[in-house]
């Protein structure tokens, strides 16, 4: 087999390894050689350069393949000289060149996860009502009053109001996490509020950042809502920087009409 030594050794271990390699194969430049060589005598280059190994030695030993393949065999001495495949560094830089922090959306992935599971389990939670489970036991097409997703955003706004905070997600979450869910306060929140008349039902209220992220993803997973013209010349000049703001233009009667397309 035809190999190729690179020695990447320094101090006395420098002159050492160019006289034992030097004794095996071909110099072709001031720390590399070249020759053919059979299994037992590359085994033996090895042995030799081990038993005269310091701390300062550092050799790679590459298997030619082809003119455009070479496998790394070994390394006897310091690993560090050399990446994975043998090759040898030409510059170093103290400098921070990975900021995942801001060049890898992908950081947030663990984020992303909980929030598409937490959508898709409160989005069936508006299926739960006895009008919807009939409708799904006797195969009508009826429309529903509201549409299931519509429902369980505002279970969610309710529950959010029931913890009491809504600038922070963390209590409302936790009362799930700890199995302390108010059921009876998060119905009669939504009793309460039913009664008050159309103009309350029809719209969400400023909730924390992941209850936002939560009832736009339920509420878009079919479809995104779809205003008419009318309702469209009002705000579509008008930036929507934040869920909230996109929540906004969903509280009118029309935009209600326009969510519950064809029952799925």
């Amino acid at each position: 087999m035809m190999v190729l030594l690179i020695s990447r050794s320094t101090g006395k271990s420098q002159k050492t390894v160019r006289t034992i390699l030097d004794s095996f194969a071909e110099r072709i430049g001031d720390d590399a050689w070249r020759t053919v060589i059979t299994s037992d005598g590359l085994e033996a280059v090895r042995t030799a350069l081990r038993r005269n190994a310091t701390k300062n030695t550092a050799v790679s030993c590459h298997w030619i393949r082809s003119r455009a393949r070479s496998d790394l065999l070994w390394i006897v001495g310091d690993r560090s000289q050399f990446n994975d495949a043998g090759a040898v560094p030409v510059n170093t830089t103290k400098k921070k060149i990975i900021h995942s922090e801001w060049e890898n959306d992908w950081q947030y992935l663990p984020i992303i996860k909980e929030l598409a599971g937490l959508a898709g389990l409160f989005h069936d939670w508006g299926k739960a009502s006895d009008f919807f489970q009939k409708k799904l036991r006797s195969g009508t097409k009826e429309r529903d009053p509201f549409r299931h997703e519509w429902m369980s955003c505002k279970m969610i706004e309710a529950c959010v109001e029931a913890s009491g905070d809504f600038e922070d997600d963390t209590p409302w979450l936790k009362k799930f996490a700890d199995g302390t869910f108010e059921e009876e306060i998060v119905l009669n929140i939504l009793k309460n509020e039913a009664k008050a008349g159309k103009s309350d039902v029809t719209k969400l209220k400023k909730l924390p950042p992941a209850a936002e992220c939560l009832t736009w993803l339920i509420l878009s997973h079919h479809k995104l809502p779809d205003l008419n013209k009318d309702d469209r010349r009002a705000y579509e000049d008008e930036k929507r920087e934040t869920f909230y703001e996109m929540m906004k233009s969903l509280k009118s009667v029309n935009c209600r009409m326009k969510l519950n397309t064809k029952t799925k």
